[in-house]
């Protein structure tokens, strides 16, 4: 990637003492990056990185700093269980602050603990288990699939979402990630580019109804 590329930060706070559950995380981030597309004062700033890969970091703070450096977030501070997120608007790495720049991006690994179920009709973000993805880089994967899901809703159907934001994440096996993929409600697949964790080509997320039956894993 180069320096001079867009790319939209995540924030998710991790308490060493208390850490949130895996899933929750991913689920935070995830609404958190639609929360600051929907909240956005300006298509300005989002041009280019919408026609470009949504290229996301997602970093990792304790929960001082997190409270200090999200204070103004465009998405406000999103909580699923004890997970919380905070998404910002796309900007280049030089122009990001130094305190957010400066934060861990690789090896962020939450438990997997219990995940907060969304409510009936809220999306499910679905991760293909398989690639063993670490938090940090599941949230991004998730963060799109909802971002995808999102832009494909009717302008009532999107400003209903973003009022009252909800959604899950969970992890399935391979086989069962292909099965709920061909199902109805299916939102668009996410194939990562490969630049971190993971080969090129993968598929790695996607959004489907939160009612249906999906195993944990």
């Amino acid at each position: 990637m180069e320096l001079s590329d867009t790319v939209q930060p995540i924030l998710l706070r991790v308490d060493k003492e208390d850490p949130a559950a895996h899933t929750d995380a991913v689920a935070a981030a995830a609404v958190a990056c639609v929360l600051a597309f929907a909240r956005r004062e300006s298509d300005e700033q989002w041009a280019d990185w919408m026609a470009g890969r949504f290229t996301k970091t997602v970093r990792r703070a304790g929960p001082k700093p997190f409270a200090k450096l999200t204070a103004d977030a465009p998405s406000g501070t999103v909580v699923v269980g004890k997970a919380a997120a905070a998404a910002f608007e796309p900007q280049r790495y030089e122009d990001m602050p130094r305190a957010l720049r400066s934060l861990q991006v690789s090896g962020t690994q939450l438990p997997a603990g219990a995940p907060v179920a969304a409510r009936p009709g809220s999306p499910l973000i679905v991760l293909n288990q398989e690639l063993k993805m670490s938090t940090g880089k599941a949230a991004a994967q998730a963060a799109h699939a909802l971002l995808a899901w999102y832009l494909e809703l009717g302008p009532e159907e999107a400003a209903a979402f973003a009022a009252n934001p909800d959604a899950a994440a969970t992890e399935v096996p391979a086989a069962r990630f292909g099965e709920l993929r061909l199902g109805r409600g299916a939102g668009p697949l996410i194939v990562d580019a490969g630049l971190t964790e993971i080969d090129p080509g993968s598929a790695t997320a996607f959004v489907t109804a939160a009612e249906l039956p999906v195993p944990r894993g």
